[in-house]
């Protein structure tokens, strides 16, 4: 079985709560059906009524990660029998088939799914009683509303021509992709101040979109694209266009340092405040970075990569990197969790560093370092034959030794990756910096030996004590099945959970 994660940052509130919820279910405190006079007040040889479907009311908890049901009793009923699914995914019920000898019941809540809610009443058999003939059938969402529905099939250039994004937004606007539908993009579209989300209508039956040509998604306010699978095998990578993914042209319009809390921040240049999420998505033959600052001085205050499957293809020397912002532009925090990012066979171009940042001093951008802070986390992913070619994984401009700075890189195994050194790169080649966290991690070179130890066994950069020194045994690395049977990341549950046994 799959191990699902739930990943939760509080400076990033509002992104998707994502991976499966333990279910909890529960009874109404006072409606005890042993209470035949309070429940049943003398109903006997009576088929019971139905719960009507607009009685039913759905409460999400505080934390959006459950919902309770509530109904009124239907008196001589001895309980219901409830059934609660995404429509999507009908195969793998949330409850299933559940007796409640109660008026409510408690189940997990996960952003952007269709909901069916079913509940029949049950009869008290002992008065008589029958079941319902009908079932109460309640069908809900928790998609934040949609702004447009983009027909499939769609040159999204030519869809966004014919119509265009308004003026004067200031909502984030959700346009869907028809589940299981194919897109194509053919050339830069460019957001700019808009906020705007780029979904499938379904979690489990991604909407595809081809990049041809110098197609890019450019944006200078918050980006979010989920449960989308982008296919980049015929884009044409040129002087100009380097990335899939990055900053506008024209960000001049975006919000400034002057709209933020001047306590934390002086930042004087464009600024996107919400953040920037690429969730539940797949990648396929990434030819170029994956992001990067179009060479514009704008800060993006949290960036996030979250259940992605990435499969880079460089054919072409950038000497760049997969995240690139080295013109003044810069990701403020990085995260990168649940997900794969790996390269197949010895393409030309490999990169030079996974994330490569040009960050401006803290003493730029920050009014108080002691309050404010950048952050580069990787978390519970796995990383194969990226850098491999005498590449760094990362390259950091006045971001390290900074005690303004947090490195966290837990449970992740690298394969094949910077052979100057992973965890040596990851800080900058800088020992002893001030926040650091590392944790089972396996740094595993391609001839089956590992990085980052000495003579004596120890280690000069993750030092944590935890790392794993075994092969993880991939099933077949060289064609991208990273499932793993190694003891111990197995026993750890390391790396990205989608190839966990």
């Amino acid at each position: 079985m799959k191990k699902n994660h739930l990943f939760s940052y509080s400076k990033i509130c509002t992104l998707a709560l994502l991976g499966a919820s333990a279910l909890f279910l529960t009874s109404c405190a006072e409606d005890g059906y042993d209470d035949d006079e309070r429940f049943d007040a003398g109903v006997s040889n009576t088929q019971m009524e139905a719960v009507k479907a607009d009685d039913i009311t759905v409460t999400a908890s505080a934390d959006g990660k459950s919902q309770t049901f509530t109904w009124p009793v239907v008196l001589g009923a001895s309980g219901y029998r409830v059934n609660l699914i995404d429509i999507s995914n009908p195969d793998e019920p949330i409850i299933n088939d559940s007796i409640v000898d109660g008026c409510s019941v408690t189940g997990k809540r996960e952003e952007d799914v269709k909901y069916r809610l079913t509940i029949l009443t049950i009869g008290n058999k002992a008065k008589g009683n029958t079941d319902a003939s009908a079932v109460a059938t309640k069908e809900f969402s928790t998609f934040t509303p949609t702004y447009k529905v983009i027909p499939a099939g769609s040159n999204l250039n030519e869809w966004f021509d014919a119509n265009p994004l308004p003026t004067d937004n200031l909502e984030n606007l959700n346009f869907d992709l028809e589940s299981g539908a194919t897109y194509t993009l053919s050339k830069e579209l460019d957001f700019n101040t808009n906020a705007v989300t780029f979904r499938s209508n379904s979690k489990t039956n991604h909407a595809t979109i081809n990049f041809s040509g110098e197609a890019v998604i450019t944006f200078a306010a918050a980006f979010n694209l989920k449960y989308v699978d982008i296919d980049c095998s015929a884009m044409e990578i040129s002087s100009t266009n380097h990335g899939i993914f990055a900053f506008s042209k024209d960000p001049s319009a975006c919000p400034t340092g002057v709209d933020i809390d001047a306590s934390l921040y002086k930042w004087e240049n464009p600024m996107i405040k919400d953040p920037i999420t690429f969730v539940n998505c797949n990648f396929k033959n990434v030819q170029s970075y994956f992001f990067w600052d179009n060479q514009q001085k704008v800060c993006a205050m949290t960036m996030l990569i979250d259940n992605c499957v990435v499969q880079l293809a460089p054919q072409k020397a950038f000497a760049g990197g997969v995240f690139w912002t080295n013109k003044g532009g810069q990701i403020n925090e990085l995260y990168i969790t649940n997900s794969t990012f790996y390269e197949l066979g010895d393409n030309p171009g490999d990169y030079k560093y996974f994330y490569q940042a040009g960050m401006v001093s803290g003493e730029e951008i920050y009014a108080d370092k002691t309050i404010a802070t950048n952050t580069v986390s990787y978390t519970n992913s796995t990383f194969s034959h990226v850098t491999w070619n005498n590449g760094q994984w990362g390259n950091y401009n006045r971001m390290g030794g900074r005690s303004c700075s947090h490195w966290i890189m837990t449970d992740c195994i690298f394969f094949d990756c910077s052979p100057s050194g992973v965890p040596r790169r990851f800080l900058h080649g800088k020992q002893n910096q001030p926040h650091v966290t590392f944790n089972n991690n396996t740094y595993m070179k391609a001839d089956g030996t590992f990085q980052d130890i000495k003579e004596d066994g120890s280690h000069d950069y993750d030092n944590s004590g935890t790392t794993i020194e075994e092969d993880p045994q991939f099933a077949d690395w060289a064609n991208g099945d990273f499932s793993i049977s190694g003891a111990t990341q197995v026993a750890r549950q390391t790396g990205d959970p989608r190839w966990l046994p």
